[in-house]
Order: C-alpha cells, then sequence, then structure tokens
C-alpha cells in the first residue's frame, strides 16, 4: 500500500508542478520557485477531494471524498464498492488506488462538474479475464458539459502507466492503470491502437507549441 502511493504521486503531481513552475517563471523578476513549489506541493497532497459520481445505469449519486494518492476512509469504501458493481451479476470490488488517485485529480480538473460512470468492474460471463475492469482498475466515464475529446487529451498527456480509450459513438472515454501506457479508439466494433490523436497528444513540437502559445496568452 504504501509502496503503492509512492509510486503514484509524480504521476498525479506531474501537472501540478509543471504549470507552478510555468507560473514562477512567468512571473515579473526573480522568484525562488523550488522552495514554493515543495511547500505547496505537500500540503496540496494532504487534503482530500470531494469526488462527485453519478451512476447512470442505475441512477445512484455518490460523492467521496478522495486523497490525491487514491486513499478512501474505511466508511467509504463499501459505499464505493456497491457504486461501481457489476451491473449485470451485482458482485463488488473495490476500484484501484492508482485509478481513484487519477478520478481525484480528473475532478479537481473539471471541478463543480459530476462524473458519469458507464461502466466500473465487470466480471460477468464474457468478460475477459485479463480487462482492467474485471481487474477493478478501469472506469468508463464521461462528464456533461465537458468536451469528451478535452478529457481524453488531457488524460493521456496528464497520466502516465495507464490505459486510455476513446468511444466516440458510445460517447465515453475509458481510463485504467496498468503498467505500460496504451491508447486506443473503438470504432466498429474494434479497438485501434495508437491512434494519431495519440501520437500528437505526446509529441514533442507539440507540446513546446503549445507552451508557447499558452505563455502568449499569459502575456497578453
Amino acid at each position: 500500500m504504501v509502496r503503492e502511493r509512492v509510486e503514484m504521486l509524480p504521476i498525479i503531481l506531474k501537472l501540478r508542478l509543471t504549470t507552478m513552475a510555468m507560473a514562477g517563471f512567468m512571473a515579473a523578476g526573480p522568484v525562488p520557485a523550488s522552495a514554493p513549489i515543495a511547500t505547496i506541493t505537500a500540503g496540496h497532497v494532504a487534503s482530500p477531494i470531494a469526488v462527485s459520481f453519478y451512476d447512470e445505469n442505475e441512477h445512484q449519486h455518490g460523492v467521496f471524498a478522495i486523497s490525491r494518492d487514491g486513499t478512501v476512509s474505511a466508511a467509504d469504501k463499501p459505499a464505493i464498492e456497491r457504486l461501481f458493481r457489476d451491473r449485470r451479476t451485482y458482485d463488488q470490488k473495490m476500484i484501484a488506488q492508482r485509478t481513484l488517485a487519477m478520478f481525484a485529480d480528473i475532478q479537481e480538473h473539471y471541478p463543480d462538474k459530476t462524473i458519469y460512470i458507464v461502466s466500473g468492474y465487470r466480471d460477468a460471463h464474457g468478460e475477459s479475464r485479463t480487462s482492467p475492469h474485471r481487474a477493478g482498475r478501469a472506469i468508463d466515464f464521461h462528464i456533461p458539459g465537458a468536451s469528451l475529446i478535452a478529457i481524453r487529451d488531457y488524460l493521456w498527456t496528464t497520466y502516465t502507466q495507464v490505459g486510455v480509450g476513446y468511444y466516440p459513438s458510445e460517447q465515453f472515454v475509458h481510463l485504467d492503470s496498468r503498467t505500460q501506457d496504451t491508447s486506443w479508439t473503438f470504432l466498429h466494433g474494434a479497438n485501434h491502437y495508437n491512434p494519431f490523436w495519440a501520437r500528437l497528444d505526446r509529441d514533442p513540437d507539440v507540446i513546446a507549441a503549445r507552451h508557447r502559445h499558452a505563455m502568449r496568452l499569459a502575456g497578453s
């Protein structure tokens, strides 16, 4: 458990550190960025996020305090298991800590919005034994009022050791924790791996151009 928390922090905090470092760079005059970043981050990680979920299948709503390392209180665990249970068998399994950590960050990125669950834990007949849903590491979701493409791109550019699947016809995004990054678009009944959007999102030249554009906007 402790090892998993330590490994998760760089993933969730990567964008936070980059954003704060950029803010220090753009500030007028010299700014001792390193010490404030360390101090802000340490306090930032300690406070949990109130994550709002809505199961669109059974019309159940739940708000849970999830720490940025994905830990939750013992009191919340049964309710989380129930909310994400298999819709056909009603079997339950706790969602993986790393996955919950990413959803705490997603909620913070989309404040005042509710995350709509399409599918969580799945173990019914026909589910692959290697499926991250069967292992409790995957959630299919969308966020009303937020662009599905923007959500997809945020997941793929912010996290590592993840699976990100884009389902444009079904109107949801798949996110799971895994050891090797995998991206795909689901079209015409099949997964198309390493799609153009995923290659573009992580292209160094594209990333550099986006940073330059953001800095120009901040300076205007």
